[in-house]
């Protein structure tokens, strides 16, 4: 219900707007613009009646001494649907989620898993979710600075204005094999597995074996910075020539181009030719990738995000993770503001 209160005033005439009116006593009402109203027993609000003061009006506040109101528009229907009324609450609060399981929890039979809270939040707040951005996730970890030690991990993409969207975050033990197995099995069964869908990462063992194992058929590439810097500590002599020929031949898109550049490596340092042709060149050359990668050759938009969370990192988990969700939060925000603004068709390439 939504409902604006003007002040009456025998001196003074200002304007009060309540939020929210939704007291759960009857509020009594009549019909003579001149009495003032001060029991609670009756069901009727109507416009141009005056109360005695606020405590009549549960939700109301004064802003002068006086403590008379007068209902000036009164509106009893709900209209709005459940995603328009939070709709300038960016943030997932406890009591917003909570407000839209708590019917589907009356039957304590029934089974309700995180993945059927997942949807059924996608339906009410009219989002599609992971299948509206690149199927393109990027997944790193850091190292907190804690007395308990441990590792924040992420995965993340970008949206269709090149903004960075967390999908799924997480403290582990540390990066092994079973950490990461576990991240991606939630990672699954949250987001499923995407058309062209492809995980890109640093040349972390863990997270290669893991994604081998919960994503079968999703092609792994290496970030081309963490893969260059391999090749410099191995080959420090041969990094100032190389450098500019291998960042071209990663984006080369003909097999010529791709061929030329290969032999410019060749002839300044053939180990390196050889160490690339072992890293496989579907890992790191767009020419060679199974799936439509992008732009999105390295881990950079993990990276940022490690980057905002240093001096969060050195917090307990609780208060670590607290300002995690405020951060994603106030970046959703501003993302979305942005995209309001923006009017122009989006291709379907990227």
């Amino acid at each position: 219900m939504e409902e604006a209160i003007q002040r009456y005033n025998f001196d003074i005439d200002d304007t009060l707007a309540l939020d929210v009116f939704n007291s759960g006593k009857p509020i009594g009402v009549f019909e003579l613009d001149d009495l003032i109203i001060s029991k609670t027993n009756q069901r009727e609000i109507m416009i141009g009646q005056v109360y005695k003061d606020k405590a009549t009006l549960k939700e109301a506040s004064s802003i002068n001494k006086s403590q008379l109101f007068k209902v000036r528009e009164f509106n009893d229907k709900h209209t709005c649907p459940l995603k328009d009324k939070v709709y300038e609450q960016h943030q997932a609060s406890n009591s917003l989620i909570g407000g839209m399981i708590r019917p589907k929890l009356t039957n304590h039979k029934r089974k309700y898993t995180p993945k059927d809270i997942i949807d059924d939040v996608k339906i009410n707040l009219g989002v599609d979710g992971f299948n509206q951005y690149r199927p393109i996730v990027v997944v790193d970890g850091s190292h907190l600075k804690l007395y308990y030690t441990g590792t924040f991990v992420s995965a993340s993409t970008l949206d269709g204005a090149g903004h960075i969207l967390s999908l799924a975050y997480g403290v582990i033990d540390s990066e092994n094999d079973a950490a990461w197995t576990w991240f991606f099995e939630q990672f699954k069964e949250a987001y499923g597995e995407r058309e062209s869908m492809c995980i890109v990462s640093d040349r972390n063992e863990s997270i290669i074996k893991s994604v081998s194992r919960v994503y079968s058929t999703v092609p792994h590439f290496a970030c081309i910075w963490h893969l260059w810097n391999n090749v410099y500590k191995k080959f420090k002599r041969s990094h100032s020539k190389l450098s500019e020929i291998y960042f071209s031949m990663e984006k080369a898109y003909t097999q010529a181009e791709f061929d030329s550049l290969m032999e410019k490596v060749e002839k300044v340092d053939i180990r390196v030719k050889e160490d690339l042709e072992l890293d496989g060149y579907e890992k790191w050359a767009s020419l060679y990738a199974p799936v439509n990668r992008g732009w999105t050759m390295t881990s950079n938009i993990a990276e940022s995000i490690n980057a905002a969370l240093m001096s969060a990192r050195e917090l307990p988990i609780y208060d670590l993770l607290e300002e995690v969700r405020k951060m994603f939060g106030r970046l959703n925000c501003n993302n979305r503001k942005e995209d309001l603004q923006t009017y122009t068709t989006l291709g379907k390439k990227y």
